[in-house]
């Protein structure tokens, strides 16, 4: 079976071939959602295109999706491993890398960056 490594969050899960990563990520806690849209959001119909993860390597993934090609349009130029946690499947071992609390991420909140003098 194949694993899906969570490299910020340290998780790795092992997931059988075909499996999407958001339901193992939300099952093992690891945010794919960031700020409100943790809450507002398409529950893995690929609609809302908030669930950005970048996963290598490609080459054990699917082809991206019509909904990636839409709602990724600008990311993928900037990184092209930037795919929908809701949309790509695991064919084979993966590192996924979250984006909540990453800058410039859509739905990035201020509780997801760390302010000085509080913990």
């Amino acid at each position: 079976m194949p694993t899906i490594t969570f490299v910020r969050e340290n998780v790795v899960v092992e997931v059988p071939v075909g499996d999407h990563v958001r339901y193992p990520a939300l099952e093992n806690d690891v945010r794919v959602y960031c700020g409100i849209w943790r809450y507002l959001n398409c529950h893995g119909n690929g609609l809302c295109g908030t669930d950005r993860v970048a996963v290598s390597p490609s080459t054990n993934t699917n082809p991206l999706t019509f909904m990636e090609k839409f709602w990724l349009r600008s990311d993928l130029k900037k990184n092209p491993n930037m795919r929908l946690a809701c949309q790509v499947e695991v064919l084979g071992d993966v590192t996924v890398d979250t984006q909540c609390g990453v800058p410039g991420n859509v739905g990035a909140q201020y509780e997801d960056f760390p302010v000085p003098g509080r913990s």
